[in-house]
């Protein structure tokens, strides 16, 4: 399995969902030039699914994550990983947290600039912050 490349065409399948198109298998056959397997195809399915079933959730815990932002001053591709990421570290949870925003934090620095990373880390370790702090202990 290639978690990597499927959760980068993932991003890049939002991505083209939110500028319009319908980021469907054509997309991910012919500009992403990704072959998935079989599980693969069904995480980068359960990102896609989870990500807009979600997407008004995902998009308020981002929102107030964000310092002197709005989502609508973000670059769409910047937005387009932090949802993915947002989307695994509050749904899916089988990924590691530090795995998922080193991932993001990559994708971001792969799809726009080395600012871009740290920006989307900044999001993701005050999104994962929140999460935490809302989290019951398990020891009390």
């Amino acid at each position: 399995m290639a978690r990597k490349s499927a959760r980068a065409a993932a991003v890049q399948m939002v991505f083209e969902n939110m500028l319009g198109g319908d980021g469907g298998e054509e997309t991910l056959r012919g500009l992403i030039a990704f072959t998935p397997e079989e599980d693969d195809q069904q995480y980068i399915d359960a990102i896609l699914s989870g990500v807009e079933t979600n997407a008004e959730a995902l998009d308020a815990a981002i929102e107030k994550c964000l310092k002197g932002w709005t989502l609508d001053r973000i670059a769409k591709v910047d937005l387009a990983v932090l949802r993915v990421a947002a989307w695994e570290l509050c749904y899916a949870k089988e990924t590691p947290d530090a795995v998922v925003i080193n991932e993001a934090v990559a994708l971001a620095q792969k799809f726009d600039s080395p600012t871009a990373g740290k920006f989307v880390n900044g999001v993701l370790s005050t999104l994962l912050a929140e999460r935490n702090a809302k989290q019951p202990e398990a020891d009390a």
